[in-house]
This record gives structure tokens, sequence and C-alpha cells, in this order.
């Protein structure tokens, strides 16, 4: 939430940074410092009529104040800066079946494939080859007593010819008859067009394209799966951090930077100029807003039920807003809260939603950007119940979660109330495998932390970390950077990987004396940690040499019942290098179902050999014995094109069947 430049970078490079990193939440800057940076996050209170706009009005003073120190520095409050645009019978319902992997039992995640035993829902993503502009269709095919699928009925959802369009994700709210599928739509402009302050071309590689972004749920009614019926469209300023399904209850974290005229007005502005819009400012100019099919748009929420943060210095204006819709509801029924900050991760429990953003500090002396040491994430935390969303609290934690945004959410688990989060805490890190054969790159070293609510406060309270004064041995090697990670109850699961694997069990049981008790190594490393049952693990990574040169996908079985001890059990390499698995695009590419002592599991890969003819993808169908803890490997379902881009490749197991979803279609073939 707070940005604090170091002062080493020039004009240039902070109106580069300033345009390149803008949108994220948190991030950007210029020189010179704005204020320290606090080592305590302090709690949001809730804004009382004309705070909100209070708070807003002081920084924006702050912002001219800056403004005249460098004039280079621009602050796109509403454009977030892009420097490129890429342009029969039915089964019967109670068989069992798989669904999407998700982190939480109980807390559903999109994804491109559901079903709820009788139809299978696919969101297929299709894009026009002339403009690049994209858009989605939802695919509803319902099963037949031997398990086969009736043909495709498609639902073409909505398209603007003025705003590029992306599909996210679906959701499935059986009970509720609704299918929820999320997007965002992206209005792209010349920024340096109107009466914007432009940066000098010199100081850029190409002239700045800018975007006004809203995020998009479509609804589908699918009481009738022959004749679906799209519903009004559902339209929150701002980009999309993320969202989970509860039963009938969709969560939606929006960060939306407002449009203000006063970012508008020219170089030649005189401060009387700035100082009358400033004056005719209200909270309704800097709130999101939404709007249901062609209806006006209308504020998201009155500013009572947002949150300012009197100790945030950072000069941005990001809201980030949470909406929770009652998808069983015929009104409409919703409810949102937001605070002046912005986030760029969330994890989610069954009662609880946390949401972190990691107060960015860039310094370019070094050949490359990197975090300075005294980079810091502050966590939010918000209770839930139906259509409550109550703040709970704020803390800190040391570090960041990590380069990758589909790993963020892992960095982080709720257990008996207490909030575990794991996080980097060095300067430099590994963002690509290239970076582990670089001698010269130093990885980052990762950092435990537990949170507890003090509700006097309204804080989150550190009470254990590792390493401490007490416990000072790194989580994992000496130059090894942290892969993998899951918190599962009072246990954790850390992978790093330079050379070899080493899988680290700790000991989460006293949550202020958090522990390593057990080391494994072997060959190659997990991207990903699955609980088969509660002493078994499914790793699925990548191979490698004792060199450290990595090659085809691994998985690999990992008995954790003797958490001092453990080992591994079996494990399987497919392919070369070059080979990828469906989770090398996301963390939804897998799919499981336990069917007694066997677990099924579907993974789509790509398998690379030296004579590219032999190459494949398809569908790789495992199946996991949890008494003997060993692999049975079954033929591959092969698919269409030859292809690396696993992105869109998904499967699902109804019963004896299992559905791979490929190239937009599904094939069904008997397990």
């Amino acid at each position: 939430m707070q940005t604090t430049p170091s002062s080493s970078i020039g004009a240039g490079l902070a109106l580069l940074l300033a345009l390149g990193l803008s949108a994220c939440g948190g991030g950007g800057g210029s020189t010179p410092p704005v204020g320290p940076v606090n080592t305590d996050v302090k709690a949001l209170a809730a804004s009382q009529p004309g705070e909100l706009l209070a708070y807003v009005k002081t920084k924006l003073a702050d912002r001219q104040l800056q403004r005249s120190l460098v004039p280079d520095a621009i602050f796109l409050t509403g454009v977030p800066i892009e420097l490129a645009v890429s342009p029969a019978a039915a089964a019967s319902p109670d068989a069992a079946r798989s669904g999407t992997t998700v982190q939480e039992a109980g807390v559903d995640e999109d994804d491109l494939i559901k079903t709820d035993g009788n139809v299978i829902y696919t969101l297929v993503r299709t894009s026009d080859p002339g403009t690049g502009k994209s858009s989605g269709k939802v695919n509803l095919q319902r099963r037949r007593a031997d398990g086969s699928l009736d043909a495709a009925t498609a639902v073409v959802l909505p398209s603007s010819a003025d705003s590029f369009a992306q599909v996210r994700g679906l959701y499935l709210a059986a009970s509720a008859q609704r299918v929820a599928v999320l997007g965002e739509s992206q209005v792209v402009f010349d920024y340096c067009s109107g009466t914007r302050p432009c940066p000098a071309l010199s100081v850029l590689p190409y002239p700045p394209m800018a975007t006004q972004s809203s995020v998009v749920i479509d609804m589908v009614d699918v009481s009738n799966a022959s004749a679906p019926a799209t519903l009004p469209r559902i339209s929150i300023d701002g980009r999309l951090v993320g969202s989970r399904l509860i039963g009938n209850l969709l969560y939606v974290v929006t960060q939306h930077s407002p449009q203000l005229a006063i970012d508008a007005l020219p170089a030649s502005a005189t401060e009387a100029d700035r100082q009358a819009l400033i004056t005719r400012m209200a909270a309704t100019d800097v709130l999101p807003t939404i709007r249901i099919g062609t209806g006006a748009a209308q504020p998201l929420l009155p500013e009572t039920d947002c949150y300012v943060q009197a100790k945030n210095a950072s000069l941005g204006l990001e809201v980030t807003a949470v909406t929770v819709f009652n998808l069983q509801s015929s009104t409409g029924q919703r409810a949102s809260r937001c605070f002046i900050g912005g986030v760029e991760a969330l994890y989610m429990s069954n009662t609880t939603l946390y949401l972190a953003t990691t107060r960015y500090n860039y310094d370019a002396s070094a050949p490359n950007i990197r975090f300075a040491p005294q980079t810091s994430t502050d966590i939010h935390k918000f209770a839930l119940s139906g259509l409550v969303i109550d703040y709970r609290g704020s803390g800190t934690v040391d570090g960041h979660l990590g380069w990758d945004w589909e790993k963020r959410s892992y960095r982080m688990s709720e257990w008996n109330g207490d909030l575990r989060v794991l996080t980097f805490t060095g300067e430099t890190g590994w963002v690509t495998l290239n970076n582990a054969s670089d001698p010269k790159l130093t990885p980052s070293p990762a950092t435990l932390t537990v949170l507890r609510e003090q509700a006097s406060d309204k804080s989150l309270q550190t009470v254990g970390k590792l390493p401490n004064a007490q416990r000072t041995a790194a989580i994992g090697k000496p130059n090894e950077q942290v892969y993998a990670v899951r918190l599962l109850g009072n246990r954790g699961y850390v992978v790093t990987f330079r050379r070899s694997d080493p899988l680290y069990v700790l000991d989460l049981s006293v949550p202020t004396d958090p522990k390593t008790v057990g080391e494994l190594m072997v060959a190659g490393f997990s991207d990903y940690l699955f609980p088969i049952t509660d002493g078994l693990l499914l790793g699925v990574g990548k191979d490698a040499n004792d060199k450290g040169v990595v090659g085809g996908v691994k998985a690999a079985l990992f008995d954790v019942s003797n958490p001092a001890k453990p080992t591994q059990t079996d494990s399987k390499v497919f392919g070369e290098r070059g080979s990828v698995s469906g989770l090398d695009y996301g963390r939804h590419g897998i799919d499981m179902l336990a069917r007694g002592n066997v677990t099924r599991v579907g993974l789509p890969l790509f398998v690379a050999n030296s004579n590219f003819a032999s190459s494949q993808r398809g569908l790789q169908r495992l199946e996991i014995d949890t008494t003997a803890k060993t692999f049975n490997v079954k033929p591959m379902l092969k698919a269409g094109a030859l292809t690396q881009d696993l992105s869109g490749d998904r499967s699902v197991q109804i019963g004896e069947q299992v559905y791979y979803f490929a190239d937009g279609t599904v094939t069904a073939a008997n397990w």
C-alpha cells in the first residue's frame, strides 16, 4: 500500500517506473522520497461522511508538491499505462466427480471447466485474428447414461467494438442454477492525446498507451441446460484482483484507479486551476461504479462503507473493493466494502478474506531493478458471514510474496485463526529457471511469519517467525530458491531448488515456535504440492541432473507420515528438457479424484523428445495407490494440435469417465 522510491533513481528512470509500474498494488514512484517506509501498518478506519474526500484531497495536494519537485513525474490516476498492448437420458448426478483443484476445501476458484455431474460447462476463449480482440463463449454438454456427451449448446458472451475483452474463468453455483463468467474489458487509447501532460518521448522506447479497465461478470441461467439464458452483464470499474465462490456467494475483489479531472490538466495549468478542480470534487469522483446491463452507472458503495489509512504515505489513489453477490437472489442482492490502497494477492478461507500488497521500493543503482532490503507486505483481514464483510485488522510482514502471481495465495494459510505467511526477504531472486544456472545471481531467502488478530487495536500481531533468534537456520539450503509452498493445518511443506530438490517439513503446531523438523534430498523440484492423504503428498515439477540442468516433467510421491523422516516412495519423469505440464500455466492445470485407495490424476502434458517427431501432447492419466504409495501410469489421451501451450487444457472426472477439454472441445473417454 505504500511506496517509497530510492533517491538514487534519476528523473528519467523514475518516469519509466511510474509508467510501467503504476498499475501494480503499491508499486511505482519517483524521486525524491515521499516519506519513510513505516514498519508497522496501522489499522484501517471506517470513513465518516466527508472524510474519504478530505483524505483524497490531501493526497492530491501532496502529489502536486511532488510534481513541483520533479516535473517529469506523472501519477496516472485512472489511466494505468502499459508500454505494450497485446492486442439423451441424463447420467446420475450422484456419481463421484472431481472439480477444480482449490487451495481450501469449500472455497471454489474460477476455472475453464465445471460440472454438476449431469452437465459439463466449459469456457472457450475466442479471438479475432484481424483485430486481436478476444471474447468467449460458454458451452453446455449434457451427459448421457453411458457417459457420452450431447452436442454442445453455446452461449456467446457479449463483446464490444471499442474495447478489448478477456475472459478469465467461470463458476458454477449449482443450487442457484447459475454460471458466472469473470473477465476484464479494456478501452485502449494514446495517453498523449488530448490535454494530458505527455512525457518526453526520448525517455520511453515508444509512445505510451493507456487503458481504462472494468471487471465484467456475465451471468447465465442454466436451469434449462438445453436453452440457457444470459442475464444482464455486470460491470465494475477497475481491474480484477481475484475471486472466490462459497456456495451461492460470489466474492470479487477489484482495484480501481479513479479518473480525476485534475490529472488531465495541461502542464500550463495554474495552481488556481488545480485548486478549483479539487474544491469541486465529490466522493463519487473517487469511488468505483457498477453498471447492470444497459442501466446507468451507479456508485458501487457509499463512502461510509469505505476505509482509509491515515498512516499510508503512498501517493497512489487506488480503491480496492470487495463485493459479494448472492447468485441465488432474483433481485441482485449484493454488498461491498472498500479501502484506499492497492492489493496484489488474496487468500480466502471459509470464513475469512486476507488481502495483501507489497510496499515496493526500487533501487536503480544495480544493473537490474531490485527490491530494497526494507521491502514489506501489508495484510488486511476481513471476516465473512453471508453478505457481511467485517474488517478485523491489519498487519505487516517482511519481504514480498514472490514473482509468480499464480502461487502468491499459496504463500498464505489460516489455521485456528492464525495466518501463516511465507515471504521472500532478499533483494534479488529467481524469476525463471534460467536464473538457477546463473552462479552470480543470489536467490532470495524465505521467512515464515505467523500473524494473530488483536481485537483491541485491530492489528495483526506477529506471534511467531522462522528463522528467529533461537532457530537461526534458513528455510532451505544456502543458495536455494523456494519453489513450492503448501501450508496444511499444523504442517508446512517447502520445496527449494538450485541443483537438487530439498523437501522441508515444518512443524507449525505451536504458532509461537514454528520449526523445521524434516528434510529430504531428491533430484529435480516441485512447483506444486497436493495432499493425497494425511501422510502422502504429490509433487509436480521438473526433473534435473546433479548439475541442476532441468529435464522433463516429474511427478513424485512423498511419504510425510513421519515428519522427521520424509521419503520419496515413487516418481515418474515424462519427456526431456522442454516438456511442460498444465501446472506450468496455472494452479488449475491438474485434476484429481479419490476412489477408495486409488487417487486418479489427469495431468495435461506436452512431452518433448530429442526426436521432435516423437513429441506428443495430451492428458496423461496417473493412478496413485495410496496403500502402496506408488504410481500406475495409464496411456495418454492424445490432443489434436502439437503445441506447448497448455493454458487452455483441463480435465474433469465423473464416475468411470474422464473428460478432456483441449482446443475448445471436450473429448469423453473411459478412465
